[in-house]
């Protein structure tokens, strides 16, 4: 065959298209789609990450900036940069047209060398004093769900001569019920003495801290107060915003603990079936751990109403509440052998384990019962060696706290009431025959002049008329 006619051949044999159907193009395209959508998708995000990355650069970038520009002031301002910059502020950079939002959190760490508690010591030595933490964190707006910001962070040593001979500082813990730290307290300190009045506030940190360095010498009231808006915290004293006034001397840090957690509240049981409260003779709330604090309570009790007292220092031991106003309620001495404590937990109510005690009283005029007669406590000082007075060291609004009617007697049934827990007498008085009537319990000349009411304990008081 000729070369001509071979080529002729090819030629035809590269234009004929029989059996290149629709079917055919069809199944081409979709491959390519299959093929081109996970490519478009990989392109997608590689561009993505490396956008990302780009910003993550910038960020990081941003963060070591900022921690040069602390270190720069650590360095030659350091005092103005901890007593104006301490705690968190924000700042937008807008680079390439990305705002990033740089959030700098100053504060005060224990020392390297810190034994523990907030790192200083009484005497202001420079190896246990606090080191300030200085942290930066950038954010931007095309972050990834759940992306982490970058963070970059460091210390910084104050500078030799910062506690100097002519300065001193202030060191506050703030430790909860329970012994733990409490953070986010705010404490202020402030002096309103001198030619330049001082107030700077700290919120605490993971530790319980706030530190105040470079005071001028003199007295500052340090006061804190509620970390939560709208919860209340108190101190054992039951102080909303314990303060405590410390004195500044040069060269050495003045350092204080308070104790100060949320708080909790009591709710009083109603009254049982036929029995009446002594509405007039309060109740008294006392803790082992009060270390003579404690929290007295002398209000009336609404009749058959649960009554609710709040703001009360969280002690984990519980608190003992009874009816009456004496701590020393057992023979002179403060004893809860014979009572519950009732639990109490912060941010929580629960209902009083109370102690009272159950008596049935009577008057009688001629061994009858007599109706109308008006009964009288009197709270009595068993510790006494003369004639028992009413007891001083119980607590109310004046001497004639201590004698209020409790009852008015029946004639057909003893009337049932709940006692104060404490020394007690009795006095009843009634009108008979237009003929007034009196009678005391125990009888002139008893020994000991009272009833010893405790916790539980119950009994009957007769009470003749004469």
């Amino acid at each position: 065959m000729k070369a001509r006619e071979i080529v002729l051949l090819y030629r035809k044999l590269l234009r004929d298209d029989s059996g290149f159907t629709l079917v055919s193009v069809i199944i081409a395209f979709s491959m390519f789609v299959a093929v081109l959508g996970p490519a478009a998708a990989l392109m997608q995000r590689a561009t993505l990450v490396s956008g990302n990355v780009q910003n993550r650069v910038v960020a990081a970038n941003l963060a070591t900036q900022e921690l040069e520009i602390v270190r720069s002031q650590a360095n030659y301002t350091f005092s103005t940069l901890v007593t104006n910059y301490l705690g968190s502020s924000t700042t937008i950079v807008n680079i390439s047209g990305v705002p990033y939002k740089v959030t700098q959190v100053l504060q005060w760490a224990p020392g390297a060398y810190a034994p523990g508690g907030c790192g200083t010591s009484a005497d202001g030595s420079a190896n246990l004093q606090p080191v300030l933490l200085a942290t930066e964190s950038v954010t931007w707006p095309a972050m990834y769900a759940g992306e982490s910001p970058v963070t970059e962070s460091t210390t910084f040593t104050p500078p030799i001569g910062s506690y100097s001979a002519t300065t001193g500082n202030i060191s506050i813990q703030v430790l909860g019920a329970k012994g733990q730290a409490q953070t986010n307290v705010p404490v202020t300190v402030t002096n309103s003495g001198g030619s330049t009045p001082y107030s700077q506030t700290v919120n605490t940190d993971s530790s319980g801290c706030a530190f105040f360095p470079f005071l001028a010498t003199g007295n500052y009231n340090v006061t804190l107060s509620t970390p939560i808006l709208g919860e209340t915290y108190v101190s054992p004293s039951g102080a909303t915003t314990p303060s405590i006034t410390l004195g500044v001397a040069s060269s050495q840090t003045a350092d204080y603990q308070f104790y100060y957690d949320q708080a909790a509240a009591i709710t009083f049981p109603t009254t049982l079936p036929n029995y009446t409260l002594p509405l007039q003779e309060g109740l008294t709330l006392a803790n082992s751990q009060m270390a003579g604090l404690g929290t007295t309570i002398t209000d009336p009790i609404p009749s058959g109403t649960p009554t609710q007292i709040n703001d009360l220092f969280p002690f984990p031991s519980g608190d003992y509440v009874w009816l009456g106003t004496c701590y020393s309620y057992q023979a002179g001495t403060q004893s809860f052998s014979g009572l519950s404590p009732t639990p109490l937990s912060p941010g929580q109510t629960t209902t009083a384990t109370l102690g009272y005690s159950p008596y049935s009283i009577e008057a009688t005029y001629n061994g009858q019962q007599v109706a109308g007669a008006q009964v009288t406590i009197s709270m009595m000082d068993p510790t006494s060696t003369t004639t028992p007075q009413y007891n001083q060291n119980c607590t109310g609004p004046s001497p004639s706290y201590n004698i209020q009617v409790v009852s008015s007697t029946s004639s057909t049934n003893p009337s049932l009431v709940y006692l104060p827990l404490g020394a007690i007498s009795f006095t009843a008085s009634a009108t008979i025959n237009g003929t007034p009537v009196q009678g005391v319990y125990p009888p002139s000349g008893s020994s000991p002049p009272y009833v010893s009411t405790t916790s539980g304990a119950g009994g009957s008081i007769v009470i003749p008329l004469s």
